[in-house]
């Protein structure tokens, strides 16, 4: 499934830790790694990718040069960046999955994970603002979820004042308040394959958070920019401060990837006469 760049790229990361998206509603989680890879690889260099049916093809320019000069190189459908200081192995996936091999595809991914004995798994992800219930609705938006192999993490997002996804009542929905918790399950409507990932990872005893946001489609930027902050608050990927000036239109180091000037389309191009 990981195919190196680098014949020196042996797939054995025991001390690094693994972030990947979903490509779920409003494309958040996609969004949020292009913020990590910007803050952890500015070069953009990836040291392989992942390839498998389960994935639709694409290729495209360089998504994160912010040269006009540079010559772009050819970014594929999944690309795996590393950062050696952090211990972040990145994997950003830019294309959905072919129509109906979900449970493949995550079966495939475990397999992968457990392979490369990663010190744990990080999935950011978006659920639809519009299915909420009435508890979801007022306060943040941003939520977190835990396999039972990373319950130890639970006093840290407490010191972070961070809220875990509430469980629903299943289907047929019973009429009292008092519902028992085999009657609730978690629901990720618009998450992409986040719930069979989830499922995945705690039969297999894998060390997954799950960072997710209620979101609708649209201009997804802000949710993006909130849910990596939600992320960096716990990882401390860059200063706050220097993401803050980026978005206050002040100098800093911290950019946005190239690809977003582009997010909904090139721009027109006209002599001034429009008729």
């Amino acid at each position: 499934m990981f195919i190196p760049r680098e014949n020196n790229a042996d797939g054995n990361w025991e001390d690094f830790t693994l972030i990947l998206p979903a490509v779920s509603i409003g494309n958040v989680g996609q969004l949020a790694v292009d913020l990590v890879v910007s803050a952890v690889c500015p070069d953009g260099s990836s040291i392989g990718y992942l390839y498998d049916s389960c994935v639709l093809p694409v290729v495209g320019n360089d998504a994160f040069t912010l040269s006009t000069e540079a010559s772009g190189k050819l970014n594929v459908s999944v690309e795996v960046y590393k950062n050696d200081d952090l211990k972040f192995i990145v994997v950003q996936q830019r294309a959905p999955l072919v129509k109906g091999p979900q449970t493949e595809y995550c079966r495939k991914l475990v397999s992968w994970i457990k392979s490369c004995h990663f010190k744990q798994v990080i999935l950011v992800s978006s659920i639809s603002a519009t299915e909420r219930v009435d508890s979801q609705i007022e306060g943040s938006p941003l939520r977190y979820l835990v396999t039972p192999a990373v319950k130890n993490l639970l006093p840290v997002f407490d010191g972070l004042s961070w809220k875990s996804l509430e469980k629903r009542p299943k289907f047929p929905y019973l009429n009292t308040e008092e519902l028992s918790d085999e009657n609730k399950a978690f629901f990720f409507p618009g998450g992409g394959f986040t719930k069979k990932l989830y499922e995945a990872c705690c039969r297999d005893d894998i060390p997954l958070t799950v960072l997710l946001t209620f979101c609708s489609e649209g201009d997804n930027i802000s949710d993006a920019v909130n849910l990596f902050l939600y992320l960096n608050a716990w990882l401390k990927i860059v200063p706050k401060e220097k993401v803050e000036d980026w978005i206050l239109g002040k100098p800093s180091d911290f950019n946005f990837p190239a690809s977003w000037r582009l997010l909904f389309g090139s721009p027109v191009h006209t002599d001034g006469n429009l008729f």
